[in-house]
């Protein structure tokens, strides 16, 4: 059996089976192509998770001080690890395209809850915003990841995942340039000018009209001629079941920690920045950091698409260059809040000391889009059919919201921020050697629901040949 395996073409495989779902003579619509669904995706995750992001990139959604909204933000993710687990049991029942426009709606809530309580102290707006959130925000980052992962070919998921993520760090652009407009003239601590929830609660409003766009997976049309492959319809019980069987899976079990340290960082840098900078450095930090993820992430997207290097080499340079990258960015981490617990300061854009601790925000915002990038990508390679890309998409989505509860139950506290960082160092510690383990199989074992053949059992040998370097463009 692994002899015979040894001379299987598995590209010719591909070809193959794909080409069985051609539609020979069908025109090919623009509004139905891949780049106009990751287009629309892209705009979803614009104004619902983008700016939701540009809000908290200014550190603790803009307030003054981080305990409430991390305390909101703590029940937010709470909600989201089940919504997330229970996203494919939706998509199951109504389709991607449905629940990707449910989970648009919870942001607005959110927004006008953070403008209350700015404006007017209103407390328990935050727990409510929160948990709408929550319930919705699960919903929509299982459907996004799962169309970004599903609807474009293999050959290109590095660059849609690139561009949809620059969507959604340009959400955080624009939130970072309507930041700066009304906060310039903050030069102490404090919170963000009302004025400025407005704008963010009207653009979020337009996520569910836009998302009213997107094609089902039988109607998307790629470029090479091949077709998104359909989901089965099953029972609820058993897609959960299902859905819950991945974490038994090895490879599942080995990446837990990497993806528990993927977004276990986001609440202890927005608390950051929230305890240290003025108002107006807060919010060009957003603007900054939001252009520094968007190159970051189509350098990555780039790189993991590179044709003259093969699957395997992509996997494990990226890998290994990300964690590197990672591990000393938190060890710089360590060292100024260490400084800062022993005299807490107070910077403006203008101060000496400025510098060292706000280029250490950029980075750790970078880093994070980066982990995140790799994340996705990495995703599509594990599911064995077309099914478990949703799966996979939900489950990693309900362990990175989890990990961010307990991060924001932790920040909401008066526990000392240098107990955060020294935790994420360790999680990141944690995560390297499992993920690896992953990593290193990717284009052998791990080939994505599109390259995988059940009939036979690996042997150790690419799957990725040559031929993917001629392989069919968008």
């Amino acid at each position: 059996m692994a002899d015979n395996f040894k001379n299987i073409d598995v590209a010719q495989v591909n070809q193959d089976l794909e080409s069985s779902d051609i539609e020979s003579g069908e025109p090919y619509r623009w509004y139905r192509g891949v780049f106009f669904q990751a287009t629309v995706v892209g705009f979803c995750a614009f104004v619902a998770p983008g700016l939701w992001n540009a809000m908290q990139s200014v550190g603790a959604g803009g307030q003054q001080t981080p305990y409430l909204v991390m305390a909101g933000n703590a029940i937010l993710f709470a909600l989201m690890t089940f919504t997330c687990l229970s996203g494919s049991v939706l998509v199951n029942r109504i389709g991607l395209k449905y629940t990707l426009i449910l989970g648009t709606t919870g942001y607005a809530i959110y927004s006008a809850a953070l403008y209350q309580n700015n404006r007017y102290g209103t407390e328990w707006f935050i727990y409510l915003g929160s948990a709408a959130c929550g319930v919705t925000a699960g919903l929509f980052w299982a459907a996004e990841g799962a169309i970004m992962l599903s609807y474009p070919p293999p050959e290109n998921r590095g660059k849609y995942l690139a561009y949809w993520l620059a969507y959604r760090n340009s959400g955080s652009i624009l939130g970072g340039i309507i930041n700066l407009a009304f906060n310039y003239s903050g030069k102490t601590l404090g919170k963000l000018n009302w004025k400025t929830y407005i704008v963010f609660v009207v653009l979020q409003c337009l996520g569910p009209a836009v998302g009213m766009l997107l094609s089902s997976p039988n109607k998307v049309q790629r470029r090479n001629g091949t077709k998104v492959k359909p989901l089965p319809k099953v029972p609820d019980f058993i897609e959960l079941k299902e859905t819950l069987k991945l974490f038994k899976r090895k490879e599942m079990f080995l990446l837990i920690p990497y993806f528990l340290y993927v977004t276990w960082s986001l609440p202890y840098i927005g608390s950051y920045m929230s305890l240290y900078f003025s108002v107006r450095s807060r919010a060009l930090a957003s603007l900054v950091t939001a252009l520094a993820q968007v190159l970051a992430t189509a350098i990555m997207g780039t790189f993991l698409d590179y044709k003259r290097l093969s699957i395997i080499q992509r996997a494990r340079y990226g890998f290994l260059f990300m964690m590197i990258l990672s591990g000393g960015i938190w060890v710089w981490a360590i060292v100024i809040q260490h400084k800062y617990q022993q005299h807490k300061p107070a910077l403006d854009w203008v101060d000496s000391q400025f510098g060292e601790g706000w280029a250490l925000y950029v980075f750790q915002q970078t880093e994070f889009a980066l982990t995140y990038n790799y994340g996705y990508w990495l995703i599509g390679f594990l599911a064995k059919k077309p099914v478990e890309v949703v799966r996979y998409s939900s489950v990693a989505r309900a362990v990175e919201a989890g990990g961010q509860c307990i991060a924001s139950g932790i920040s909401s506290t008066k526990a000392k921020p240098v107990v955060s960082a020294g935790l994420i160092f360790a999680w990141w510690a944690i995560s390297v050697i499992p993920g690896y383990f992953v990593v290193k199989d990717v284009g052998t074992i791990h080939v994505g629901a599109e390259g995988y053949v059940p009939e036979a059992k690996p042997s150790g040998k690419t799957v990725t040949t040559e031929k993917e370097a001629s392989a069919p463009s968008l």
